[in-house]
């Protein structure tokens, strides 16, 4: 969603509350037939809602109200929230406290991991980690090279600010992929280090026999 008008309509409701197509024509000062035409691409995309509401006397009117996909336009503090409460964390307990934090946190995400991933094959592993990680953000992208090598591509980092600050979560998101993977894991590019991406080398575990 590029246009300004766009980004008032959605401001407007936000502020307001569900709109008519009238309302908002007076509110932006532009033709109801306008409104209407943005409305219909902001209906498309998934950022508005219509429903009919009746208001005193005559025919019901068109409503249009924000959904949760128009709300992520709206900026949001998240990760500075996240950064501040793990610096209490470490001012109150120490930076033990925080590792134990991050650490608790893998163990969560590998057990939803593995649920997704069990019974498959390494490169059927891969391709389920990259669906995961763009249903959280990611902006993932997987590639095979050769049968026992594959890439994983992160193009977005959702918690940028974080991993600025506290560099155990990189370190348990490595960890994480390994496990997860059953496979050798390292990071040959960082977007905190500079990077445009997150690029990680996955390498099929060579089975090792062992005398008995």
């Amino acid at each position: 969603m590029t246009s300004t008008t766009r980004r008032e309509i959605l401001s407007l409701i936000k502020r307001r509350g569900p709109m008519t197509v009238q309302e908002l024509s007076r509110s932006l000062e532009i033709t109801p037939m306008g409104v209407r035409q943005h409305l219909a691409i902001l209906e498309r995309d998934g950022c508005v809602q219509s429903n009919g509401v009746r208001r005193g006397q005559g025919r019901p009117s068109r409503v249009y109200s924000i959904t949760l996909e128009g709300d992520k336009v709206f900026p949001r503090t998240y990760e500075q929230i996240a950064t501040a409460l793990l610096d209490d964390v470490k001012s109150l307990d120490g930076e033990a406290k925080v590792d134990a934090l991050f650490e608790y946190r893998r163990k969560r995400q590998l057990e939803q991991y593995r649920a997704r991933m069990g019974g498959k094959d390494l490169a059927e592993k891969v391709a389920t980690l990259v669906q995961i990680r763009n249903e959280e953000g990611y902006l993932a992208e997987g590639e095979q090279r050769d049968k026992d090598t594959f890439a994983l591509i992160e193009h977005n980092c959702p918690i940028r600010a974080v991993a600025g600050t506290y560099r155990q979560a990189c370190a348990c998101e490595l960890a994480l992929f390994a496990d997860a993977l059953g496979a050798e894991v390292s990071r040959t590019d960082h977007i905190v280090a500079g990077a445009p991406h997150c690029r990680y080398t996955i390498t099929r575990q060579r089975e090792t026999g062992r005398k008995k």
